[in-house]
């Protein structure tokens, strides 16, 4: 048995490595290289955001306070005025956040969010709307701070992955879910598909499901199997409409790496291990083919922090012998009161501005 590299895995899939290989069959990117010192900034854990966020609108511009629930819980920027120590100095990347600034404006001013690997989905609680779509370096830097997920990507690297630390920034497109599939390939043969938001039902896809596997199989004999590095890989893909279908992104195949969804890794392993040349790229397809009512999906544990909740809601932890009093609620209700305040203002002045 053949020992896994995974750094070398770990760096094809990194979309600087893939990118302009499937440039015409992905979405539009903007890739921004991190700098040394916006770096060692990514990997603190300190709340301040830096100068060039303070009064940022959604062109990136000065226009009036950007509030989100970052600010409800920390204060403006990260700032306490309640405290009496003094609030840490704020940091300054004129050149990195005019890139990102550059970057938004390319891509119509609004975008999709991610690291090298991951994108940010476990901090998303702490935009307004609870979603990844970022409309102003605020935005951006705000989720990058609070993801572990990417700072797990900022994180020291082996030396194979040389071509050093990136923001991406995606096009921004409204996708259905029932659009995106998970597609798994083992010893370069295309063996699995599965829906990406499993367990959720779709009814299209029962009545696509041909058309669906085509499409699929399409792309990948015609643009990735012969191109893509890697022997054993998972990528995804969306497919807004009958013979068109893009990709999204490659990840690396096996448990720890990629959820298999609709699958299992062992399952796919053994029916891989005894495939015939006459079944290779001719995958499995599973989804729903009836609607089983509301089902948990384990993207979407991904929320509000729990502590955050509880301190709203004036909650204290089973077994911490801590006793609430009025000081926790008078505070609670002002956090939400002050929440409720910023974001009628914040809706005011984008209809001033609409």
């Amino acid at each position: 048995m053949l020992i896994r590299n995974v750094e070398l895995e770990k760096r094809a899939c990194m979309l600087v490595n893939w990118y302009e290989l499937y440039r015409k069959n992905t979405i539009k990117a903007c890739i921004i290289p991190v700098p040394a010192d916006v770096l060692a900034y990514l990997r603190q854990d300190m709340l301040i955001l830096p100068v060039e966020c303070s009064n940022v609108g959604f062109s990136g511009v000065s226009e009036g306070p950007h509030f989100t629930a970052f600010d409800a819980l920390f204060g403006p920027l990260g700032s306490d005025s309640d405290s009496d120590d003094p609030d840490p100095p704020q940091p300054a990347f004129p050149a990195f956040s005019q890139a990102l600034k550059e970057a938004l404006e390319s891509l119509g001013g609004t975008a999709f969010l991610k690291s090298d690997w991951h994108c940010p989905k476990d901090a998303q609680w702490i935009t307004l709307g609870q979603s990844l779509r970022v409309r102003d370096i605020t935005d951006i830097y705000q989720l990058l701070k609070a993801s572990s997920f990417c700072k797990e990507d900022f994180g020291e690297r082996s030396e194979v992955n040389d071509r050093g630390y990136h923001v991406i920034l995606k096009k921004w497109k409204d996708i259905h879910p029932g659009s995106e599939f998970r597609c798994f390939v083992r010893n370069r043969s295309l063996v699995a598909i599965s829906p990406r938001h499993w367990p959720s039902y779709h009814e299209h896809i029962a009545r696509e499901r041909s058309d669906i596997v085509n499409d699929i199989v399409s792309l990948f004999k015609e643009k990735i199997k012969d191109t893509f590095p890697l022997n054993d890989y998972v990528f995804d893909v969306y497919r807004p409409s009958k013979d068109n279908v893009i990709i999204m992104d490659f990840s690396l195949y096996g448990k720890g790496h990629s959820d298999s969804l609709a699958f299992d890794y062992d399952q796919l392993d053994e029916e891989a291990a005894v495939a015939t040349i006459e079944e290779e790229d001719d995958p499995e397809f599973r989804y729903l083919p009836n609607d089983c009512g509301i089902q948990p999906i384990r993207r979407n544990v991904y929320g509000f922090p729990q502590d955050f909740r509880n301190f709203f809601q004036n909650v204290t932890p089973s077994g911490s012998g801590l006793e609430t009093d009025g000081c926790a609620e008078g505070e609670s209700n002002n956090l939400v009161n002050r929440l409720i305040e910023q974001c009628n203002l914040q809706n005011r002045e984008d209809e001033n501005n609409a």
